[in-house]
């Protein structure tokens, strides 16, 4: 007997919850250690746009992952018969409409924290608040996005290939990770105040891109196969999305040689980093040679996400085609 969809989600709120809190208090407690422990009026649009970004992250998924539940018929959706989206429910329930209302939001909550609390009780309440509030959007965002089944069939491809896909994903990813390291220019050991052929610059950042990086693969462990197979069932996704594997002979080593040799790449091109700069004579921000440095990290993440992904999506596509020959066979019967 399946489950019905009240129940079902009754069942994974038991995990989202403590998932949603787990994300937001690490991203936080990250940003909170960068900008020394001690928030400010300044520090509000930072932590405000992270909170957007992570629910985000957390919406820009769900739509296909309820197409997957909604396409293998594996939950009892009787609770949305004669129930159906507006037009305008389905323009607020955009990932990017929805973020832009609930940033001002986050805004609003973030200044209030700031103005009336000491940093530590602000930072304890938004730790406690913010997750709450994305979990409340994720769950009207939710019963919406199933109510929206009915007609969510595209009528062209979303994307053409998984690498416009994981440009996207690997974009958001870094934009976070910017974010999250934009306060270490205030730390001495970060300081460009040295010149960029600091060796205790280049150490600290070295050290900072591997610390990003295995974050991010991290993050990244999480399968997609079933938001992939949701976006072939709504026909974002055909099968020629990923026909190859880019950097077979790199992707048959182990991870610790590619770790390994990723490590002598990135130590030497943060050093011809700071040797360009120092003869060109150029003034940059932080974030800016941030993002310079890490761009061999950054590359090798692209890859390896692909990588993954490739495999979640030649496995997504297996579970289609066998879902759709099953279907067929039913209605032959």
């Amino acid at each position: 007997m399946i489950p019905d969809y009240l129940t079902f989600i009754r069942f994974q709120d038991k995990k989202l919850i403590p998932f949603l809190y787990a994300v937001t208090l690490l991203l936080l407690a990250f940003y909170w250690k960068n900008i020394g422990y001690n928030v400010t009026l300044e520090d509000v649009w930072g932590i405000s746009t992270l909170l957007s970004l992570i629910l985000f992250k957390s919406l820009y998924e769900l739509k296909h992952y309820w197409a997957y539940k909604c396409g293998i018929k594996n939950i009892d959706f009787s609770y949305f018969h004669g129930k159906s989206a507006s037009r305008y429910e389905i323009l607020l329930w955009n990932p990017v409409v929805i973020n832009v209302l609930c940033w001002g939001v986050f805004y609003l909550a973030v200044s209030s924290c700031v103005l009336l609390l000491t940093p530590v009780y602000a930072m304890l309440t938004l730790a406690i608040m913010s997750p709450l509030l994305i979990y409340l959007v994720f769950r009207f965002a939710r019963e919406s996005y199933v109510k929206q089944m009915k007609h969510a069939v595209a009528n062209k491809l979303k994307y053409r290939t998984l690498h416009h896909y994981v440009c996207f994903n690997v974009f958001i990813t870094f934009l976070i990770s910017g974010l999250i390291v934009s306060p270490l220019h205030m730390h001495d050991d970060f300081s460009l105040s040295e010149g960029y052929f600091s060796a205790r610059l280049m150490v600290a950042m070295l050290i900072l891109c591997a610390i990003v990086l295995v974050m991010n693969l991290l993050f990244a462990l999480p399968s997609r196969r079933y938001q992939f197979m949701g976006r072939l069932f709504l026909k974002e996704f055909d099968f020629s999305l990923s026909q190859t594997m880019p950097a077979p002979t790199l992707y048959e080593k182990p991870l610790w040689i590619r770790l390994f040799l990723l490590l002598i790449v990135e130590s030497v091109w943060i050093v011809i980093v700071g040797i360009i700069l120092t003869l060109a004579g150029w003034t940059i921000t932080f974030v800016i040679y941030f993002l310079l440095c890490i761009l061999p990290a950054a590359s090798y993440f692209y890859l390896h996400v692909y990588w993954l992904w490739h495999n979640d999506f030649m496995t997504s596509c297996d579970m289609f085609l066998r879902c759709d020959g099953i279907e067929k066979k039913g209605a032959h019967w």
